[in-house]
């Protein structure tokens, strides 16, 4: 018998071995990102079976659940313990299903324990966008008024969290004091556009070895349009990649899908 495969079935085992790859690669740039927030001190990070962000008493942040790995037999005896701690308070309310989620069947059981799937009918949602090094396509410069530099100090980086909580989140989300630890960080740098000497767009990279991910790309409103978010963003990725990162990940949404495809970004498809 020949086992010699053709050239149509290497294509396909080619081909799946690298949408999973993609896969990793996008799970764990998602988590290295979420993780970054205990580095405050001031948001608990849980790491077992359900990984979990969440503030402590008294304070505010992010909350969420971003890694579920339930024991295929006793996943739905799991999900009723935490469950509980859901109700009490202890364990975020929301939770994100990720591509390496287990089992395989983690969002149908779930919704039988009374859990809602709100992406399941959001056209909204952020898809998951990845950039090779050989695709980036730098911005050029064309606005000489627009300025960018990555930020080092706390007085430029409280300018950064004014524009991320007021243009991105629309609440006080992160603050400077806290916070600061992420520009003392080897694997996250942070960055700050101007125009005219006005902060209006920002940005971040996490590396996580050989990829990293793109966070916190936001402008204030009465500045957008103006090209400073893409002059940012191709400044930090040129950065990235003159480190030795080989891939960029991060969830676009709305119109800024587009800015990140004249980049080079393409979307993923997770299965």
């Amino acid at each position: 018998m020949d086992n010699k495969l053709d050239y149509d079935e290497k294509v396909e085992i080619n081909t799946l071995k690298k949408e999973n790859e993609f896969d990793w690669i996008i799970a764990s740039n998602y988590y290295n990102y979420y993780k970054a927030f205990a580095q405050s001190g001031i948001i608990e990070l849980h790491e077992s079976s359900v990984s979990w962000i969440i503030p402590y008493k008294g304070e505010k942040g992010p909350s969420l659940a971003f890694r579920i790995r339930l024991n295929d037999e006793n996943a739905e005896t799991e999900l009723k313990a935490l469950s509980q701690g859901i109700r009490k308070g202890e364990i975020p309310q929301m939770w994100i299903v990720t591509p390496d989620s287990s089992p395989d069947n983690i969002i149908e059981i779930m919704e039988q324990n009374g859990f809602k799937n709100l992406s399941e009918d959001d056209d909204d949602c952020e898809p998951a966008m990845l950039l090779r090094k050989k695709d980036f396509v730098p911005y050029i410069k064309e606005n000489s008024r627009i300025t960018c530099r990555k930020i080092s100090t706390k007085e430029d980086f409280k300018s950064w969290i004014d524009v991320v909580n007021t243009a991105l989140h629309g609440w006080d989300m992160i603050d400077a004091e806290h916070y600061f630890t992420w520009v003392k960080s080897e694997n996250i740098n942070i960055y700050l556009a101007d125009i005219n000497g006005v902060a209006v767009s920002t940005c971040a990279t996490i590396k996580n070895g050989n990829t990293a991910s793109l966070e916190f790309v936001s402008t204030l409103e009465q500045y957008r349009k103006k090209k400073a978010a893409a002059l940012l963003c191709s400044h930090a990725i040129n950065d990235l990649l003159n480190k030795g990162a080989e891939t960029v990940t991060l969830s676009a949404c709305g119109h800024s899908v587009h800015l990140y495809k004249k980049l080079g970004f393409k979307n993923i498809l997770i299965i």
